[in-house]
């Protein structure tokens, strides 16, 4: 059993996954990453599982695992998310529609079960999910995306209610533009239309992100659950 915190996180490969796992990891705790394919980075204090979060036995066995290493589960971030190219929701194919709910709503519903049956019989915990600008401002070419978000903010409310007994807290960080792999290749003309939505009009550094998260996660945010933290704008 390890004397330090322990944190899962999923789609933790790249861009805000691996951003938090990187801060994490300097701030003290073990994680265990989940994402569909490999990541480069190494740490003593981080180990790395390829798996797909909308596969219910994968997930599964991914949560036990860790708890079965570190006998216990401090901390989840929910962050693996689908977000596919910009369409009208009339032009929006059937498989992408699946795919972003089978990956954004089932992957977090199938890793929050989990960890909420260890966080509960141990009466402590924190859990972080990530929704995102296009559920609060309704973008257009975001029906799929947006929806998934949605839903996520309200799975996370009712989960803190539900585990507020046991001590765990539940909040949300939703996340406007981060300059990922995922932003890049929706192209600068969309970019430029997401950064006006926003109140202040700049990308969001992923330590940003970082810190918010590190807040719910912390002592200090003991009394802090079911609310939703929206970064780089007013809703």
């Amino acid at each position: 059993m390890t004397e330090r915190p322990v944190m899962l996180v999923t789609g933790s490969s790249r861009g805000i996954g691996l951003g938090i796992a990187k801060h994490f990891v300097s701030a003290g705790y073990d994680v265990h990453g989940c994402s569909r394919g490999s990541t480069e980075w190494e740490s003593e204090w981080y180990q790395h599982t390829v798996l797909d979060v909308s596969d219910e036995q994968s997930v599964t066995r991914w949560v036990r695992q860790a708890r079965s290493r570190w006998k216990r589960i401090d901390a989840l971030v929910c962050n693996a998310a689908f977000a596919p190219a910009t369409h009208p929701l009339s032009l929006t194919n059937t498989d992408i529609w699946q795919q972003v709910l089978r990956t954004n709503i089932d992957g977090t519903f199938f890793a929050c079960r989990e960890v909420a049956r260890t966080m509960t019989a141990q009466r402590s915990g924190r859990i972080v999910t990530l929704s995102s600008m296009a559920a609060a401002l309704h973008i257009e070419g975001t029906a799929a995306y947006a929806a998934s978000k949605s839903a996520i903010v309200e799975m996370t409310k009712v989960l803190a209610r539900e585990l507020a007994p046991a001590g765990v807290t539940c909040n949300v960080v939703g996340v406007s533009v981060v300059m990922t792999d995922t932003v890049t290749a929706l192209g600068q003309a969309v970019t430029e239309r997401a950064l006006e939505r926003l109140t202040f009009k700049r990308p969001l550094e992923v330590e940003e992100v970082c810190h918010v998260v590190e807040f719910f996660c912390s002592p200090a945010s003991s009394a802090v659950t079911g609310q939703v933290l929206q970064l780089g704008l007013v809703t």
